[in-house]
């Protein structure tokens, strides 16, 4: 399939927790037969998590939930994070209800979106009671854009960051983030070191 129709057929596909599936989704590079499947351009199933293994899954599939009744998912949700942002929202609720509302948003998450690619594990974050929406991998510019000061390097270290000593946050700004945009996950496999832009959703906070 040529790179143009590849890019319009999945630019409208609306996964809550995964913008721009068609830039930094692990599609397989050619069509595969797929035990979930409903057409030839599928999702590559290796990168999927849990006992229940597959070659590749349709993004109708995972878009309908069809992972839920499957012992398989793509991403790690903070859901201890996420119970204590519910709790502070409704602290009527109980620790119960608080823990199945979490568990089930963190199904939602996990057995509905792509999977991210990643050089190491991390939770999925989540801010005001909702796990976050994946946006990009960030160039220097965009993540200063970002800032509401203009202080791209002091908006790393917001919480979720990855580096566990604070002093390398300097070094990893001047010499591993890259000044010019990621636009596609293959630029993005051939970095040593990502960065990741996630967005709370709409009405969150």
């Amino acid at each position: 399939m040529p790179p143009s129709l590849f890019h319009a057929q999945f630019t409208n596909m609306q996964f809550k927790y995964f913008q721009q599936p068609e830039r930094f989704a692990q599609w397989l590079a050619a069509p595969a037969n797929a035990p979930l499947r409903s057409r030839k351009t599928c999702l590559d199933g290796t990168a999927f998590l849990g006992t229940d293994r597959f070659n590749a899954i349709c993004p109708e599939c995972l878009l309908s939930a069809k992972l839920l009744a499957q012992d398989s998912y793509t991403c790690e949700g903070d859901i201890e994070a996420l119970k204590h942002q519910l709790q502070l929202r409704k602290p009527e609720k109980s620790t119960k209800a608080v823990s199945n509302k979490a568990g089930e948003i963190t199904d939602l998450l996990e057995r509905t979106t792509p999977p991210i690619f990643k050089h190491q594990n991390w939770y999925w974050p989540c801010a005001g009671g909702d796990y976050c929406s994946f946006w990009a991998m960030a160039p220097r510019a965009f993540s200063s854009s970002l800032a509401s000061d203009g202080d791209g390097e002091g908006f790393q270290e917001l919480p979720y960051h990855t580096v566990e000593d604070l002093s390398d946050v300097d070094e990893l700004w001047e010499e591993a983030m890259p000044d010019e945009p990621i636009a596609t996950l293959v630029a993005a496999k051939a970095m040593d070191t990502l960065f990741y832009v996630f967005r709370p959703q709409r009405g969150s906070g």
